[in-house]
């Protein structure tokens, strides 16, 4: 039996990159769901976009969302989709695109002919 490595997708790397320079606020929901206690958040505080909600759940289980200018995403989707949101391409101009991606090419390469494939052996 074989086990396969997992594929790393080169535009969510490049979107945590991007989200990384984003600034983070951590709340609890209290006896909100968890969107429903960041968009209170958002309204109580007046964050301005971009901005990232950690909304802890429990002591085991935080949710992540993306506050835009478009609305309020998962934090995963602005991943994915970091070029969708103007106010991230801002932050990609100011840093600037060389410096912001560099290495990703090398981090996330799909050569198949260099996984390892691990054979378990049945004694």
């Amino acid at each position: 039996m074989s086990k396969k490595r997992k594929r790393i997708s080169r535009r969510r790397l490049a979107g945590q990159r991007v989200l990384a320079h984003v600034a983070t606020f951590n709340l609890e929901t209290g006896s909100h769901k968890p969107v429903t206690a960041a968009r209170r958040y958002i309204a109580e505080q007046a964050l301005v976009p971009p901005a990232i909600l950690n909304v802890r759940r429990n002591e085991h289980t935080t949710d992540r969302f993306f506050w835009g200018e478009k609305g309020l995403f998962s934090a995963q989707y602005a991943e994915e989709n970091h070029f969708l949101f103007p106010s991230l391409r801002s932050i990609v101009d100011t840093i600037g695109e060389d410096v912001l991606f560099e290495g990703i090419e090398a981090l996330a390469s799909d050569d198949w002919e260099e996984m390892e494939e691990y054979e378990y052996a049945f004694v």
